[in-house]
């Protein structure tokens, strides 16, 4: 739960800039991930894990994404299907038990015949209950004359923004049509899908309170199932061309629109992340972090948390190809944390899911206080923006790990 009370309190401060560089500190120290030869080892228990599945293939590439993908070729893409599906096998066998799934990309929805393939061998191998996926505003019609829609629970369509001018500034008004047309398109699939979230993006370089309230009424106007707003967060690897693209962004402005989403959305939504907001407060929530303490993650480039130990799948499609075939997990990367690390990690996504952290960790618990994220034993909403802020900066350090990953691929390693 959040507490609204001191929403005027919102502000970018000295001491949101101490967090935030302290986050920025502890990413670059914990998130180096090194070469291994390991493998994950079989499970020893029935808990239930989230299945992470990366498809990394779009038919362009945006020009503001981080995220592991290559230009589209349909026979590299189907052959990658079907190693996936042997991948899921593979941990299917090492005794893991998932009963939800997360598709991500990457366009997930690029090949939907593929993508049902997948989600019904998945369902073979597991009790799956929930399954959550990307799209594109693009692939609705195509996902429905699938029948995808009974087979995916909860779809993030991402729409990023209502106004035309900032979508031409990213490059999606020719790749994804007007904002009307996205607004028609996502309007005629709603109710096909149990849950339809739209992704937003907010704190452009240019972009007015005005302007933000303008994608928020239209939000409130259509009435989706679920609604995220992301700050706009530059990657490190492409931060110095966006930034000569489209300029410099403002923490300060990032507070002040961070605060208008929550004034303008709290009377007709719930919130249930610092990001999230949710018409109907048992919907499928999209930060599978804050729900699984753990999880496996398939495909290239993806990651997988166990135990103590964060592993990377390699983001070459060649040598993913190479060690599937051979029947070995694709893990190429890997880190160790500390017990106190994987604590305050643990701390921070239950705290920005708004719910009380099961981690006790006293002095950090002492800083927050300071601070005011609390307010009556609830996350105020000056918390929510603090983590919010927290969030974003692991997310860049993340960014790091993938750029660092992908610094080495050659044009060969998108293809098969």
């Amino acid at each position: 739960m959040i507490s609204y009370k001191n929403i005027s309190q919102i502000k970018w401060n000295y001491q949101t800039t101490i967090a935030s560089n302290l986050m920025e500190f502890a990413t670059s120290k914990f998130l180096n991930l090194e070469g291994c030869n390991e493998q994950i080892a079989k499970s020893t228990d029935d808990n239930l894990r989230l299945l992470y599945i990366h498809i990394p293939f779009c038919v362009s590439l945006c020009p503001y994404c981080s995220f592991h993908k290559f230009l589209f070729d349909e026979t590299t893409a189907t052959k990658y299907f079907e190693l996936l599906r042997c991948e899921m096998k593979m941990v299917y066998d090492l005794g893991y038990k998932f009963d939800s799934i997360y598709f991500g990309g990457g366009t997930t929805t690029i090949l939907p015949a593929e993508l049902g393939k997948t989600i019904d061998y998945a369902k073979s191998l597991f009790d799956i209950k929930e399954i959550s996926c990307e799209s594109t505003p693009m692939a609705l019609e195509s996902l429905i004359s699938h029948n995808l829609h009974t087979k995916i629970d909860r779809l993030s369509v991402g729409i990023q923004t209502f106004n035309d001018e900032y979508l031409k500034q990213i490059q999606r008004y020719k790749k994804f049509g007007s904002a009307h047309e996205q607004y028609e398109k996502v309007k005629n699939a709603m109710g096909n899908f149990r849950t339809i979230n739209i992704d937003m993006i907010y704190n452009y370089p240019t972009q007015s309170e005005d302007e933000l309230s303008g994608d928020i009424e239209t939000i409130l106007k259509l009435k989706p199932n679920q609604v995220t707003f992301y700050p706009l967060m530059y990657s490190p690897a492409l931060k110095k061309t966006l930034i000569k693209q489209w300029g410099e962004t403002s923490k300060h402005k990032e507070a002040k629109l961070y605060k208008l989403i929550l004034e303008k959305m709290k009377a007709q939504y719930t919130q249930r992340s610092s990001w999230a907001w949710s018409l109907q407060s048992k919907d499928i929530i999209d930060e599978y972090v804050i729900e699984r303490a753990e999880y496996i993650g398939i495909g290239s480039g993806a990651f997988s948390f166990v135990g103590d130990k964060l592993y990377a799948n390699t983001f070459s499609l060649r040598v993913y190809e190479d060690m599937i075939t051979k029947g070995k997990l694709p893990i190429t990367h890997s880190t160790t944390f500390p017990k106190r690390a994987i604590k305050q990690y643990r701390m921070m996504v239950e705290l920005f899911g708004l719910r009380k952290s099961d981690e006790h960790l006293y002095f950090e618990e002492l800083l927050l206080k300071f601070y005011g994220a609390f307010e009556n034993d609830e996350v105020s909403a000056k918390g929510a923006f603090l983590f919010s802020v927290l969030m974003k900066e692991f997310y860049n350090g993340m960014d790091n790990v993938r750029a660092t990953m992908r610094s080495k691929l050659q044009e060969s390693d998108g293809l098969l």
